[in-house]
Formats: C-alpha cells, structure tokens, sequence
C-alpha cells in the first residue's frame, strides 16, 4: 500500500462531501428543466467551471498522458486542436448560439425541430449507443489509476469502482443538473490543485532537459513533428479538426452546459474561456506521460511503444502516469491527488450519466410515446424515467467498463466510438442550422452512413482510426447532400423551426 492515513482522510472527507451535496440538491428539483438543464439559470464562472470539470476526467489525464508516452511531443497537436477550436466556437458562436435560442434539452431534440421525430429518434439511439460505449471503458481505467496509484491489490478493483459508481448515481439520480453542477465546482477546485501538483512534480523530477533528449533518441523527428507520427499524420490532424468542432457543439455534456446558461451570450463566453482550459487539459497530461517515459521507457520501440514493455516486462503505457504518481508522491500530497482525481472521475461519469440517459428518456422513449398517441407525462413521471433511465446506463457501465478492454491507444478508441454519432449529428445540424434546403431524407442518410463509417472500417475491417474517422465524416456530408438534393424541399414546418 502506498497509502498513508492522511490520505485516506482527504479521500473520505471528500466522497461523504460529494453525498452530502447530492442529497442538498434534490430539493431544488421540482421539474424536467431543473432536473436535465439546471432552470437554464447558469451563470459565467460557475458555467465555466462545471464545463470543465464536466469533460476533464480521470479517464481524459489517463488518455492524453498515455498519448505523451506513445507518441512525444507531436501528441501535442490534439491538444492543441481541441482548445483552439473550443475557443473559435465559442468567439462565434458557431451552432451553439442558435442551439442555445431554441431552448434544448438534448441535441437530438433538434432533429425533430427540423427534421422529423423518427429521425430524432434514431438519433437519440445512435448516440445513446455511442456515448455509452464511449463511457463504457470509463470505469476501468479510472480504476486501473487508482489501484496503482494507491497500491491497493488489483483484487479490490471491482467492489472499489461499483462503490464509487453507486455513489455517483445517488446524487445523479437525486439532484440531477442541480447537484452535478454543485459538485462539479468543488471538483474543479481539488481537480486543478490535482493538476498544478502532478505537473510540477513531473516535470522537476524528471527534467525538461531529459524528457526532450528521451523523445529524440527514442522517436527521433515522429517525436515533434505529427505529420510522420506513428497513427498521426495529416489525414489524423484533419480528422481531429472535424471531431472537436463536432463534440464542442454536439457532444451531449458539452452542450446540456449550453443549454443550460441564462442565455447565448453567456454560452459563448463560457465556452471561449473553457478553450483556454481545454489547451492545458490535454497539453499537461502529455508532459506527465513524457515524464513517465523518462523514468519507465527504455530500449528501442516496437510499433510505437518501449521494447520493455511491449514484451510484458513492465507497465502497459496506459498505467505508466499513476506508477510515476505512486514513486514520487509523498503522504498527504498523494492523497490530495487522488482525491482530485477521483473528483475529476465523479464529475465526468456523473455528467455523462444524465447526458445519456436524458437522450434515451428525452429523445427515445418520449417521441415514441407521442407517437403512439399516449397522453405527454407529468413532470413527475418524467424525472422517474431519467432515474431509472441513469441506473440502467450505470449497470450496463459495471458489466461492460470492467471486462471490455479497448485496443490500441484509448484516446483513439474514444475518439471512433463517439464519431459513430457525431459524424452524423455534426453534419445533420450544421446544415440544418445554415442551409434551408436540407430535408429528413439527408438528415436520415448523413446519420446512417456516418455510423457505418465509423464502424465498419474500424470494428470489421481494421482499419485506422483515421481512416475511420475521415470515412465518417465524409460519407456523413455525402448522405446529407445526396438526401436533400433529391428528397425535395423540406417541409414549412422544418424551416419555420429555425432560429
């Protein structure tokens, strides 16, 4: 054990805090709005604040330090990509802006404002599906960090994350938006302390000099420069242009934050100041993973990865941060790391489990009823189905984070999982939004045809995720041209919905 009793007392002094809040924030919920989009009474900094905290995870510093393992320096450009364009969405108000006029819950709601409610529907499914396998790898790498960071034996690790994971849907399921928010502003406090920590530690133990001497000798210029990276290049760089113009204006966390601000003005200023924290969010992280190479990789590399460990003698790449964190670390610092990280772990599984269950409450079984001709629900019913909606998603999480492990590196996985539906959704929106003529034929083709390029190359026909992505997006904007070029004009009541 790497633990000391201090640490312990930070760790459960925190988890009793994050319960406590839940069960405040309960009273507060007396409908749907308060429950999925917190009244839309956000303002600027706590807006700030629980975006950030809501998409830098555990899971996101375990990711992106493993990128930084991999790959160097040149695993720099992602992030990069990512806050830039965080931070022209949210100058512009590119999407978000009139997203945000039409007084959303969900993304796919849109599709039944301008397309059809079968297509809203279908939406709903796709990114219910590739949200939760998206988070569905969550859990076992978050618990992967904690049992090496802290020592505890590797038996631990089930009962320890469905304790962390049941703890997370009391207060989900209690309070809805209203709590995340309130936790996820705690979280952000300890999250960046966490942060400012690993970071200082990292780079003083191993070195500035050493870390950029290590990626040359072991990459050479693949080390600095992504377009001859291993698994990077231009095609990836293009592809990473794509995806995170679509997840900062589509990803279903990212905008219930946008949908629920006092207004569009505030969402675009709270996004462009979140870009500025997404640059550090997957810049540091990196820099941790060069400073694990430079204490754990050696020999020459084999596909991309230090000859030691790809033949099993030492860590996988993916568990190099948190054995840094366990040999440098002293007590009382390690426990206050944890705990941010733990915190940063709560607050983005505790967002995408009301992210996900509200599309599949809101945009599945909603419309379905509508069709059916069945009376609309009362508040009440409504927030019983969210709930029930939430746990489902956090027993399917259980069974499929623990056992599933994903192949190759995990930011790539997730970065496929979710075009699966972004691809489409991206497409399907955008047009909508800035060209009249798109109809519900296009809207069906972009979305269907972006899941099967997401899919098919990558899961049957191993393909890269470049590939994949870019076939995703591609065929997405063919489908939604060809469909709305030949289906017709669409129908006054789709262009009457538009901003």
């Amino acid at each position: 054990m790497n633990f000391a009793p201090i640490d312990w007392i930070i760790i459960v002094a925190y988890l009793a805090a994050s319960l406590g809040i839940g069960v405040v924030g309960r009273k507060y919920v007396g409908s749907t709005a308060h429950f999925l989009v917190a009244g839309r009474e956000l303002g600027l900094w706590i807006g700030i604040a629980t975006l950030a905290a809501t998409e830098i995870g555990t899971i996101t510093f375990m990711y992106n330090s493993e990128l930084g393992y991999r790959y160097g320096f040149a695993a720099l450009s992602a992030a990069l990509i990512s806050g830039v364009v965080m931070i022209i969405v949210g100058r512009t108000g590119f999407v978000i802006g009139r997203l945000r006029e039409l007084r959303l819950m969900t993304v796919p709601e849109y599709f039944e404002v301008k397309y059809s409610r079968g297509l809203r529907i279908l939406t709903g499914i796709l990114v219910a599906l590739g949200g939760i396998l998206n988070m569905g790898v969550f859990l076992k790498i978050e618990g992967e960090f904690l049992t090496v960071a802290s020592g505890i034996d590797a038996r631990y690790l089930i009962p320890i994350m469905i304790g962390i994971l049941s703890l997370e849907l009391i207060y989900t399921t209690l309070g809805g938006m209203i709590s995340v928010v309130i936790t996820d502003y705690l979280q952000y406090i300890l999250l960046s302390t966490a942060t400012i920590i690993i970071t200082l530690y990292a780079v003083h133990f191993a070195g500035w000099h050493a870390m950029v001497t290590r990626v040359e000798s072991l990459m050479g210029p693949a080390g600095f420069n992504p377009v001859v990276a291993p698994k990077f290049g231009l095609s990836f760089l293009i592809w990473q242009l794509l995806l995170w113009f679509s997840v900062h204006t589509c990803w279903q966390t990212t905008a219930m934050r946008m949908f629920s601000t006092r207004g569009p003005e505030i969402s675009k200023r709270v996004m462009t100041w979140t870009g500025f924290i997404f640059l550090g969010r997957g810049m540091l992280p990196m820099l941790w993973g060069i400073a694990a190479l430079v204490l754990f990789g050696h020999g020459p590399l084999i596909n991309g990865v230090p000859q030691a460990i790809a033949e099993g003698r030492t860590l996988a790449p993916i568990d190099a941060m948190p054995a840094m964190l366990a040999q440098l670390l002293g007590p009382g610092v390690r426990g206050i790391v944890v705990a941010g990280m733990l915190a940063a772990t709560m607050s983005v599984n505790s967002s995408y489990l009301l992210g996900w269950s509200s599309v599949i409450s809101q945009d599945v079984i909603a419309p379905i009823r509508r069709a059916s001709g069945r009376p609309p629900l009362t508040d009440r019913s409504e927030l019983r189905i969210n709930r029930v909606c939430s746990a489902c998603v956090g027993l399917f999480l259980i069974f499929w984070g623990l056992y599933y492990t994903p192949p190759g590196a995990v930011y790539l996985y997730l970065n496929v999982t979710g075009t699966i539906f972004l691809a489409g959704a991206f497409v399907c929106v955008v047009g909508g939004l800035y060209w009249r003529r798109a109809n519900t034929t296009g809207g069906y083709l972009a979305m269907l045809m972006g899941a099967i390029g997401a899919i098919v190359p990558f899961f049957f026909l191993h393909r890269s995720e470049s590939f994949s992505g870019f076939a995703s997006f591609g065929l997405a904007a063919a489908g939604l041209l060809a469909g709305s070029l030949l289906g017709g004009l669409p129908s006054p009541a789709a262009t009457a919905g538009e901003p």
